[in-house]
C-alpha cells in the first residue's frame, strides 16, 4: 500500500499528476503539523516561501522537528539559491528542491522506502546543538516578558536570520536578535542573564 503525501503549498497544480491519488494537499503550515501529527505520511512538500496565515517551509521544518515528527521533508523554491540547503537542513528540513515534478519524483526516490514503508516515524536520535537548547529556552523565558506570543517572536527571529547566516546561526547573534523584542535596558539585560546562565 502506498503512503500519502503530503504538499504544503498555495499552488495546488505542482502536485505531479502520477501522485494526485496518493496527495493530501494544504496551504496553511499549522494544518500541515496537525496533520503530520495526525498521519503518517511518506514524504511533506513544502513551499519555502510564505503560506496561508504567515507561516513557512523553513517555521513548519523547526515545529516538525520539534515535536518529535521525523517525516522527510523537501522545501521547494522556483530558485535554488546558494547556500540554500544549508538554510534548509538548519530549518529541519531533508534537502530544498526547485518546484518541478522532476525534483518531487527524484525525492521521493531519495527516501525510498519511507513512501512505501510501514509503521510509525521515531524522534529523530541526535543530541541538539547548542544554538537549539538557547532557542529552547529564549521561547520559554521569553513568554515572561513578551507573553503567549514569545514562540512566533523566535520564529520570526529565526526566519530573519537563517537567510544571513546559511552556515548557522551563532548564539551571541541569536541572543541579541531576540533581545531586541525585550522592553527596556534593565528587561532585556535580566533576559540576557537568564538566557545565558
Amino acid at each position: 500500500m502506498t503512503t500519502a503525501i503530503l504538499f504544503v503549498t498555495n499552488d495546488a497544480a505542482i502536485v505531479p499528476p502520477g501522485l494526485a491519488k496518493v496527495a493530501k494537499v494544504t496551504n496553511s503550515a499549522d494544518e500541515a503539523l496537525s496533520l503530520c501529527a495526525a498521519f503518517r505520511y511518506g514524504a511533506v512538500f513544502c513551499d519555502a516561501a510564505p503560506l496561508a496565515n504567515g507561516g513557512s517551509g523553513f517555521r513548519l521544518g523547526r515545529q516538525m522537528r520539534r515535536h518529535g515528527i521525523s517525516t522527510p521533508l523537501f522545501l521547494m523554491t522556483s530558485s535554488i539559491m546558494s547556500g540554500m540547503e544549508g538554510v534548509a537542513t538548519a530549518s529541519g528540513a531533508t534537502a530544498s528542491i526547485s518546484r518541478t515534478a522532476t525534483a518531487i519524483l527524484d525525492a521521493l526516490k531519495s527516501v525510498g522506502n519511507a513512501v512505501t514503508g510501514s509503521g510509525l516515524p521515531g524522534p529523530l536520535e541526535r543530541p541538539l546543538p547548542e544554538i537549539d537548547i538557547v532557542i529552547e529556552r529564549a521561547r520559554i523565558i521569553l513568554k515572561k516578558y513578551a507573553g503567549p506570543v514569545a514562540s512566533m517572536m523566535v520564529d520570526d527571529v529565526l526566519d530573519d536570520l537563517y537567510p544571513k547566516y546559511p552556515t548557522g546561526i551563532a548564539v551571541d547573534v541569536f541572543t541579541q536578535a531576540v533581545a531586541s523584542h525585550v522592553s527596556g535596558d534593565k528587561a532585556r539585560a535580566d533576559f540576557l542573564a537568564e538566557l545565558l546562565v
